[in-house]
Formats: C-alpha cells, sequence, structure tokens
C-alpha cells in the first residue's frame, strides 16, 4: 500500500537557501503580517476595546476567506521554483504576503494581489464607515458591549486630546478627595 503524498501547512512554510542571509531574513520578514495579526489584534483588544480596530480584524479575516475561494477557484500555478521549495501542491495567487525573491510568487502575482488587497481594503473601509457605524452603538449599549467595556470613538474628533482631557479631570477629581479627607 503506498503512502499518500504529504502536505504542508502553508502559512508558515517559507524556506530559502542555506546559507544565503538575505533570503533567511526575508523568510522570518514574510511572517511578519501573520505576527502582527495576532499579536497587535489581541493586544488592541484587550487595552482599547475600539469598536474600529474589531472591525478591522474583522474585514482582515473576511479578506482571507474570500483569497482562499479566489486561490481555490482560480488555480493560479506558483513560480518554476516551486519545485524546489515543495509548494507545486498549492496556489501561487492571491497570497497575503508575497514573495518574488524567495520564489513563491511571480512579480504579476504580487501586483494583482497588490491590486486585490487595496480593492478589499477599501470596500471593508466604506462598509464600516457607511454601513456597519450605525450599529455602533447598539454593540456599544449590549451585553457584550458593556461586559466588555467595547467603545466607540469614531464620533469624537481629538481622541487622543479627549482621553488626555479625562484622564487629567479623573486625576485632579482624585486629588481634591484624598485633600478633603
Amino acid at each position: 500500500m503506498a503512502t499518500p503524498p504529504l502536505k504542508a501547512v502553508t502559512l508558515t512554510h517559507v524556506r530559502y537557501q542555506k546559507g544565503d542571509k538575505l533570503g533567511h531574513l526575508l523568510a522570518w520578514v514574510s511572517l511578519i503580517p501573520v505576527f502582527i495579526s495576532l499579536s497587535g489584534f489581541i493586544t488592541h483588544f484587550i487595552f482599547r476595546r475600539e469598536l474600529q480596530g474589531i472591525f478591522f480584524f474583522i474585514g482582515l479575516v473576511i479578506s482571507q476567506f474570500i483569497n482562499e475561494i479566489i486561490k481555490t477557484t482560480v488555480h493560479q500555478a506558483r513560480p518554476d521554483t516551486c519545485v524546489l521549495l515543495e509548494t507545486c501542491d498549492s496556489n501561487g495567487w492571491p497570497s497575503s504576503h508575497s514573495q518574488v525573491y524567495l520564489g513563491y510568487h511571480t512579480v504579476a502575482q504580487v501586483f494583482a494581489g497588490t491590486a486585490l488587497g487595496i480593492f478589499l481594503g477599501a470596500v471593508w473601509f466604506w462598509v464600516v464607515n457607511n454601513v456597519l457605524y450605525l450599529c455602533f452603538p447598539i454593540i456599544e449599549e449590549s451585553v457584550f458591549g458593556r461586559v466588555f467595556y467595547v467603545k466607540d470613538t469614531s464620533h469624537i474628533q481629538n481622541v487622543l486630546k479627549f482621553e488626555y482631557d479625562k484622564a487629567r479631570a479623573e486625576r485632579q477629581r482624585l486629588a481634591s478627595i484624598s485633600k478633603s479627607e
């Protein structure tokens, strides 16, 4: 009985030529979007609880889902270097991270992926800021919003100044209470 061929999880399946310092650096750099997405959004939600950030993350997940649908529908092949990289069994476009130097994508795939990303990002930005923002007050007042302190500051013109003024006012209020005791 023949063993079926193995398939790699391609999220972090990045290879480079042994001894190629630039290739090694670029292999790690290509994973930056993964690290930023995971740590950045988790940290942002824990400390800020902003609806804009939450919907930005949801947009990235939707974009990834759309990319997978397109990838499995279009079946665009990877460059000839896929044999060396053992990635010929996966599609080359679209990709959320492009690596021409390492041989995972062609220049045309990178430009097409960039155009798709800009289009999807612009559409999602429009949807959030023209349609979904109407739901922000409802989400804020929901049980979820109240339990997790979810907030919307998109209506505040200068959030940095607003938070600064509120923090100073609270410090002054607490200082006056402690002086009166």
